[in-house]
């Protein structure tokens, strides 16, 4: 199983979010949409009969090699959810075929259904980026144009909290990102779960290009120094 060195985590939730958003995601011409199942055992944590099971969606160019991947998980629950994620995390380091791997987490946040919605102020989907440990061009350009997530932004995704803890651990590059209806001078703000949701997707089709452009950039310039190496 080949893992690209850009990968994306979706993990399912209830609403259907993480599902969405992994069937509009589609490559740029030129590449393939290949999907697979995986299950990893998780019995040498004491968990016998458990498996951490997913399905890995991959972008590949015409030789078959991956340009992006993406795993798709099931919302675990503890202690589950720490033992498949740091599995999952094993899979991504030993099977990448780069080792400038980079990770990009997304989520969205669920809108709340308390009463006095209806006096909300009717707002824009927000769209929150940060670079969890090292920061390199390339995550930089993937969190432009996004806001610094707020203090009292909350992920609830269980999943997700033991990744983002996990990839501090091994000092792995990710870039979480997460769509929320944000606030207006501390009003509440009423946006669509949808309007969050296009929001996101947009976002990543965009960067799933650029992601795909900059590998092209980087494989033409190894091949122009290699030519120029042999002609010398």
């Amino acid at each position: 199983m080949r893992v690209a060195p850009r990968v994306l985590v979706l993990v399912r939730d209830a609403a259907g979010y993480s599902a969405a958003l992994a069937e509009a995601l589609r490559p740029p011409p030129g590449l393939t949409r290949d999907s697979s199942p995986f299950e990893l055992p998780l019995a040498k944590y004491g968990l016998d009969g458990e498996k951490a099971s997913g399905e890995l969606l991959s972008f590949s160019d015409s030789s078959g090699s991956p340009q992006v991947s993406i795993f798709v998980v099931p919302d675990f629950k503890p202690p589950l959810a720490a033992c498949a994620m740091n599995e999952v995390l094993g899979l991504i380091s030993s099977e990448a075929t780069s080792t400038d791997r980079i990770l990009i987490v997304p989520f969205v946040t669920r809108s709340s259904n308390h009463h006095g919605m209806e006096h909300a102020t009717k707002a824009s989907p927000v769209l929150h980026g940060a670079e969890i440990v090292a920061t390199t061009d390339f995550t930089h350009l993937l969190v432009d144009g996004t806001t610094k997530p707020p203090t009292s932004l909350q992920i609830r995704s269980e999943p997700i909290l033991c990744l983002l803890e996990m990839v501090r651990v091994l000092k792995m590059p990710t870039v979480l990102l997460v769509a929320s209806g944000g606030q207006q001078q501390g009003k509440s703000s009423q946006v669509s779960d949808l309007e969050k949701l296009c929001r996101l997707c947009w976002y990543l089709i965009v960067r799933i290009v650029l992601i795909i452009l900059e590998t092209i950039l980087k494989q033409s310039a190894h091949e122009v120094a290699t030519l120029k190496s042999i002609n010398l």
